[in-house]
C-alpha cells in the first residue's frame, strides 16, 4: 500500500466517523508519523508503506474516528509558531488565544517589567510572552500540579525562563505586576454539555468550566487583581462568546478604565483590557 492509498484510506474513516477536519487530520497524522513537510508527501506519496506504518497510522486514524483530539495522539500542539507538548491533562492551544499574546505584546513593549500569566495551562502564554516580549520576569500559576508539569517542561524545552506556581489564581503568587493576563475557564454548565466531544471529553472540565454563567473566574480575577497590580498596570482576559460587556463591567466596578475589546479574526469579541487607576 503506497501512502497515498494509505492517506486515502484515513480520510475515509475520518469521514464517515463525521470528524469535521477529515482531510487534514488524516494528513497530519501520516505527516507526523513520518516526520514530513507537506512538500515530503507530495514527493514521497507513492512509496510503499511498510506494515509498522500502516498498522500504526491505521490505529491513530481510530483513535481518531472515536473523537480523541488529534494533538492528543501526537502528543504536540502549535501556538505562536512553536511546538507545544500537551495532553488530557491541559487545555488544548487554541488559535484563539494568539490574539490574547499579540495584544500582551502590544500594550506592554518595555521589558523591564513582571508579568502574571493566571490559569497557565500548557504554560503557551507565559512561555510565548517571555520569549517574544523578552520580559524581566514572567511568572504563572495553575490549580492543578499536573498542568504545571507540562508548563514547566515546555518552558524548559523551549528555553523560556518563568517562575510557576501551584496556585488557586493569587492564592499563592507574591508580589505586584505590570501586566496579568489570563484565559481563564469560561465555559458555562449549560455550554459545556454542547460542547464537541474532544473538547466536552478529553479537555479537563477544571480548564474549561466557568461556574452556571461562565463568569466565575472573571468576577474573582477582578476582584482580587488590584492587590497583585501596580498602579497603571494592565489586565488582559480572553472572553467566551457574549461575555465581554460582563467582563468589562466588573473591571471597571474593581476600578479599571480604559476598559476596550479585541475582536478575533472572526470578528467576535475575544479579549477585554483594562488599566488599573484605582489606589
Amino acid at each position: 500500500m503506497t501512502y497515498r492509498e494509505l492517506l486515502k484510506q484515513g480520510v475515509e474513516t475520518l469521514k464517515n466517523a463525521g470528524i469535521r477536519e477529515y482531510d487534514t487530520d488524516a494528513l497530519e497524522l501520516l505527516l507526523f508519523l513520518k516526520n514530513w513537510t507537506k512538500t515530503d508527501f507530495l514527493l514521497e506519496r507513492e512509496g510503499t508503506a511498510t506494515e509498522e506504518e500502516r498498522r500504526k497510522l491505521s490505529s491513530w486514524f481510530l483513535t481518531r474516528a472515536s473523537r480523541v483530539p488529534l494533538q492528543h495522539i501526537t502528543g504536540e500542539a502549535w501556538f505562536y509558531g512553536r511546538r507545544f507538548a500537551v495532553g488530557p491533562e491541559v487545555l488544548i492551544p487554541r488559535f484563539d488565544t494568539e490574539i490574547l499574546v499579540s495584544e500582551a505584546l502590544g500594550c506592554m513593549k518595555n521589558t523591564d517589567v513582571s508579568v502574571l500569566d493566571l490559569c497557565t495551562g500548557s504554560g503557551c502564554v507565559a512561555v510565548t510572552l517571555k520569549l517574544e516580549g523578552g520580559y524581566r520576569r514572567v511568572a504563572a500559576s495553575d490549580l492543578s500540579p499536573a498542568a504545571l508539569r507540562t508548563a514547566e517542561a515546555n518552558a524548559k524545552a523551549l528555553g523560556a525562563e518563568v517562575e510557576f506556581f501551584e496556585s488557586d489564581l493569587f492564592g499563592n503568587i507574591p508580589g505586584r505586576f505590570d501586566m496579568i493576563v489570563s484565559n481563564p475557564p469560561y465555559i458555562s454548565a449549560e455550554e459545556l454539555q454542547g460542547l464537541e466531544p474532544e473538547v466536552r471529553l478529553h479537555d479537563p472540565e477544571m480548564a474549561l468550566s466557568g461556574g452556571p454563567d461562565g463568569l466565575l473566574f472573571y468576577r474573582r480575577i477582578a476582584a482580587e487583581s488590584p492587590a497583585h497590580l501596580v498602579k497603571y498596570g494592565r489586565i488582559l482576559l480572553e472572553t467566551g462568546a457574549g461575555q465581554a460587556d460582563a467582563v468589562s463591567g466588573l473591571l471597571s466596578d474593581a476600578g479599571f478604565s480604559g476598559i476596550r475589546t479585541i475582536k478575533d479574526l472572526a470578528g467576535l469579541d475575544r479579549v477585554v483590557a483594562g488599566t488599573y487607576t484605582g489606589e
